[in-house]
């Protein structure tokens, strides 16, 4: 089964590619040269779990061309359709420094710049222009809050301390 406090899914895959087993799949992955570095993998599908070892990878335009080692037809890939690409957590590519998985900043109780606790981070929502925290508030727990992700208003976010400090405008907090 899928632990997500262990593992991270990078992709999905879509589809068989040609007749001699390989499979185009879809990055989950802001690193699509990342297939590149990758020896195994597991794959995900129905709560069943299965390694495989990548006998050749390459990128596919804005997909991944995998060829796992086994399946050797256009059937046995048919088989695996849908399945979630999955790698232990420690095995992601480091990010820049100010830059986070979204699984790293859920939880983080969230303080005003005044030291006020405002609630904790339960979702970031991913839109159109930028991405949104979803604040379960503390005071009230009836009431959820949404902060926009920008720099702006995130004056500091300390993994260690599971916390996030917030400078935001005035009134922003009772919308």
């Amino acid at each position: 089964m899928f632990n997500e406090t262990c593992d991270a899914v990078i992709g999905k895959v879509l589809s068989p590619h040609g007749v001699s087993g390989h499979v185009k799949v879809y990055p989950y992955s802001d690193f699509p040269e990342r297939i590149n570095l990758l020896v195994r993998v597991e794959l995900l599908l129905d709560l069943e779990r299965r390694m495989f070892e990548i006998e050749t990878a390459s990128v596919y335009g804005r997909f991944w061309l995998v060829k796992f080692k086994g399946i050797e037809s256009r059937e046995g890939a048919a088989r695996i359709r849908g399945s979630l690409v999955v790698i232990p957590k420690q095995g992601r590519m480091p990010l820049p420094e100010g830059s986070y998985y979204h699984d790293q900043l859920i939880g983080l109780q969230v303080y005003t710049s005044d030291g006020k606790l405002l609630g904790r981070i339960c979702d970031l929502l991913i839109t159109g222009g930028h991405d949104l925290f979803l604040i379960e508030r503390e005071d009230r727990e009836d009431r959820k809050t949404l902060i926009p992700a920008v720099r702006k208003f995130i004056r500091k976010i300390d993994l260690q301390a599971e916390s996030m400090v917030v400078d935001l405008p005035e009134g922003l907090i009772d919308l």
